[in-house]
């Protein structure tokens, strides 16, 4: 998941800023240096931990179709919002869209051509290099719409 502030560097910056801030803060206020030093340590701190949090309450609030006639509608509007994050954050497609992708493309290789698995030579000829690397790669991007659909239909 992607931290609030990017790259260690930049939190640990923020966080003597904040630290020096507060001391500088409480020196004006009356405290000793010592005593302002100290105390602005634990609140540098709290900043750095704050600014590594991961962004996991970042929702995208996607809003519900006008109308649900089937509970595949339902599940074809939260993939498309699904897919839309995804194309967009590369932590989203690598931990929501591609395992699931995986599991539905393991299924039909063992149903309809035998292959156990992802990982069994057979698999990447039957699949194509461009969809194998799709499923199997933490690092591969999510196509172009069109182009995931005729990688699906593929499959």
């Amino acid at each position: 998941m992607t931290p609030l502030v990017g790259g260690m560097g930049r939190a640990v910056a923020l966080a003597v800023a904040v630290a020096a801030g507060t001391a500088l803060v409480l020196v004006r206020v009356g405290a000793p240096w010592p005593w302002a030093v100290l105390l602005g340590l634990p609140v540098g701190g709290l900043a750095m931990l704050v600014a590594r949090l991961p962004r996991a309450t970042d929702v995208l609030w996607a809003p519900r179709p006008a109308t649900i006639s089937t509970a595949t509608s339902a599940q074809a509007s939260t993939l498309a919002s699904r897919l839309a994050e995804a194309a967009v954050d590369q932590d989203r497609f690598v931990n929501r869209v591609q395992p699931r992708l995986r599991r539905l493309a393991e299924a039909r290789l063992r149903q309809a051509h035998g292959i156990p698995d992802l990982h069994d030579p057979a698999a990447r000829a039957v699949l194509g290099d461009e969809l194998h690397r799709l499923l199997t790669d933490p690092r591969a991007p999510l196509p172009e719409p069109r182009r995931l659909a005729e990688l699906l239909e593929e499959l």
